[in-house]
């Protein structure tokens, strides 16, 4: 049976629902986006004596560490959703997702380049978990919201989101820029300290609000089944038989190929922006904050700009815009030579992230309505071409530049990615709209 009808379209739940990305974009900004990696790349100037990690560069460690989190995220997103689905546990896991990313992002205060491994392993926990909390947080759009209201409540979430990971980056910049007012010693700001109480308070933040949405989403609706030694082979046949399924329904199967490439090169960009504005362009952790902040707020405008857009032209049009907007972005970053012209690249990468991300999930949620069983388990097939492309995309980004010495080159790769998206979005139905 479907979703009851109380609760589609319920402006609580919805709020509810908006709440955890509200919650975990606080991760995805703060952790992935602006502080880390600025972070982790300074780790290689704390030692005189090389070491392992120093011989192939922390900008290319930091690739393939976010690479092996896509990895771990591609094997076990497939078997936590079909599980969720199987036995009515969307909740439970969304919850237990929660806690240990949290928990883990909490602990990277005790990073360091003494403890380079520990902080690799955490950096990929709370990575994971952030990224399998996201796959049961969006199989709940379908539940929560009418077929009609999909694009709607997909870019109310987004907008949420960026609104929320914005404020939490601003009161961690605050911390970071008068840390010395604040009451930290100079050898706390040496060490870093104000920047790994940033990793608290994103953890903290993450879990506090997270809670509060969790706890006002739908319950659980358990089904008794025995869970038997055949789990694991269970699990992934559920999702094979979604491949086999998909495989049948030409418009779900050619917008999952095109949005395989494209979304391959739009959460590369994503992961290793701040990492290319820093070695590239050499632009400071406060000057990278700083546009990544404008950037968050263009993002916002961005979503409804292209839910605007897909009122109008219909959702398919509107993605295929954002998608050639992201080639313009390539060609811009591989020719970017000074500071002023990277601030208008992230201008227009704002625009069009928040864009491309809502109506992906719109356009996917509208294309398997009529399933509402499986929610979950299409939503990890979803998340699983996504975290395969982040696999793919990230370590050949950093390979890319391992052999050519280029961040350059790698970031004039990804515009093939996005070509071939395009290609693949031209063989669905104009008459789909939604």
């Amino acid at each position: 049976m479907d979703a009851q009808p109380a609760l589609k379209n319920n402006k609580k739940i919805i709020n509810a629902w908006c709440w955890y990305d509200w919650a975990n974009s606080s991760y995805s900004l703060v952790i992935t986006a602006a502080i880390f990696p600025a972070y982790f790349l300074s780790l290689s100037l704390e030692h005189n004596e090389k070491q392992w990690w120093q011989q192939i560069g922390t900008s290319v460690l930091y690739a393939y560490i976010y690479s092996l989190s896509s990895l771990l995220i591609l094997l076990l997103s497939p078997l936590l959703g079909s599980i969720a689905d199987r036995y009515g546990r969307k909740r439970f896991f969304m919850s237990c997702c929660t806690f240990i990313g949290a928990i883990s992002c909490m602990l990277l205060f005790f990073s360091s380049a003494e403890t380079m491994v520990l902080t690799c392993i955490l950096f990929m926990v709370s990575s994971v978990c952030y990224s399998l909390g996201v796959v049961f947080y969006n199989a709940f759009l379908p539940e929560i919201a009418a077929p009609d209201n999909y694009d709607a409540v997909s870019a109310r979430g987004f907008a949420w989101g960026y609104a929320g990971g914005m404020l939490a980056l601003v009161i961690n910049l605050l911390v970071i820029r008068f840390a010395e007012k604040l009451g930290f010693t100079p050898s706390q700001i040496l060490q870093h300290t104000p920047v790994k109480v940033a990793f608290v308070f994103v953890g903290v933040w993450w879990l506090v609000f997270a809670i509060y949405s969790i706890n006002r989403l739908p319950p659980d609706r358990q089904r008794r089944r025995p869970y038997g030694n055949r789990i694991l082979l269970h699990a992934y046949k559920q999702v094979l038989e979604a491949l086999l399924l998909v495989k049948k329904q030409r418009r779900i199967l050619v917008f999952l190929l095109a949005f395989f490439f494209y979304d391959m090169g739009v959460t590369t960009i994503m992961g290793m922006s701040s990492v290319f504005a820093t070695k590239t362009l050499h632009i400071e952790t406060a000057g990278l904050i700083g546009v990544i902040l404008v950037l968050q707020l263009l993002a916002i405008l961005g979503a409804y700009l292209f839910l605007i857009l897909s009122k109008k032209a219909g959702n398919l049009t509107a993605i295929k815009i954002s998608v050639l907007l992201w080639i313009l972005i390539c060609i811009i970053a591989y020719r970017v030579q000074h500071i002023p012209q990277f601030y208008a690249m992230a201008a227009l990468t704002g625009l069009v992230m928040g864009g491309t991300q809502a109506l992906s999930r719109a356009a996917f949620a509208t294309l398997i309505q009529e399933e509402p069983h499986q929610y979950a388990t299409y939503f990890s097939l979803y998340d699983v071409l996504e975290k395969l492309g982040v696999v793919i995309g990230t370590f050949l980004f950093g390979w890319m530049e391992w052999v050519t010495g280029s961040m350059r080159i790698s970031v004039a790769m990804l515009s093939i990615f996005f070509i071939a998206g395009f290609f693949f979005l031209q063989f669905i139905k104009r008459s789909w709209k939604k």
